[in-house]
């Protein structure tokens, strides 16, 4: 029995000090299991995509900051001052648009400065930023463009495998763009209803918008703003084209010889508060409210005379 005794603590005096001496190891640098990875802060990605993709918007103005964060695991940070050599590097984005099947464009070199190719992410720390200076303000709002940036070294731990190269998807937002309240009546010869929603204004250019037309599924409307004024109405999605569709400049009241509303009690166009000399087509900066009259037929349309569903808006931005 003793000699069971003896080998049974001796067994586990050995198993005790291999533990020990494991966690001894682990524990200066330990982050889900991994030591001392330098990596970019970047989506998950899969086996299946060949790098990982972040998408960012930022408003479109002369120069705005475009801070790359980058990482060191470990519970302590890093054991001293870790400098890092990063860089852009858009023939990444040639790669994952080869593997991918996409087409963004890569930034052209007269839209971006990065201050600096060295990173340094100082000792106890776990993160440094690699910055990068983007003039979104000369953006083609028609491109979809992509940085590709690299971790080319670092002067401790090992450059991550899977995030040392990330896709970073830039494009920018004009001041219009968001979130808004928006309240109206849309007019219709069976079926007038009240519009009440949140919708969102999207930039299609630096002073233009898309938005989506009443309460319709896949109907939208583009439009420029100069000033106070609307412009350049475009139809978008399933919007009829042509004379089928635009922005009122008079109230149409004849166009339909009934307006079956719900509540049947609401105005027709052109009276009650429905009118264009209030629905302006307009843009209060100070407000941030828009003002809008705009209509459609499904074809056959010769202009605003003939356009039988007619949407008077109020948009109010959150």
């Amino acid at each position: 029995m003793k000699k069971y005794l003896k080998t049974g603590l001796m067994s586990s005096i050995l198993l005790l000090s291999f533990l020990s001496s494991c966690t001894k190891e682990d524990s200066v640098f330990t982050d889900g299991g991994s030591a001392g990875i330098v990596e970019l802060e970047l989506p998950a990605r899969t086996t299946s995509t060949v790098y990982a993709v972040k998408s960012l918007s930022f408003t479109a103005q002369e120069e705005v900051d475009f801070p790359v964060s980058i990482n060191y695991t470990g519970v302590n940070g890093t054991p001293s001052d870790v400098k890092i050599a990063v860089e852009v590097n858009n023939s990444a984005v040639t790669t994952y648009n080869a593997a991918s099947n996409t087409s963004y464009t890569p930034l052209p070199n007269e839209l971006y400065t990065a201050t600096s190719n060295e990173v340094t992410i100082p000792r106890g720390t776990k993160t440094g930023i690699f910055l990068i200076k983007l003039k979104t303000g000369s953006f083609d709002f028609t491109k979809s463009y992509a940085l590709g940036i690299t971790i080319r070294s670092t002067s401790s731990g090992t450059v991550s495998g899977n995030y040392g190269t990330g896709i970073y998807r830039v494009t920018a937002k004009n001041n219009y763009e968001g979130s808004y309240r928006v309240t109206g009546w849309f007019f219709h010869p069976t079926a007038g209803r009240a519009i009440n929603a949140v919708k969102t204004l999207s930039t299609t250019g630096k002073e233009s918008v898309s938005a989506p037309l009443g309460d319709l599924s896949g109907y939208a409307i583009e439009f420029s703003i100069n000033g106070s004024k609307l412009e350049a109405y475009k139809p978008l999605g399933s919007t009829p084209t042509g004379l089928n569709s635009g922005f009122f400049t008079a109230d149409q009241p004849g166009v339909s010889p009934t307006w079956i509303n719900n509540p049947v009690s609401a105005d027709a166009p052109g009276k009650g508060p429905w009118v264009v000399s209030t629905y302006n087509n307009s843009y209060d900066e100070t407000a941030k409210t828009f003002y809008l009259a705009y209509g459609y037929v499904a074809s056959g349309g010769s202009g605003q005379s003939s356009w039988s569903r007619q949407i008077y808006e109020k948009w109010v931005k959150q």
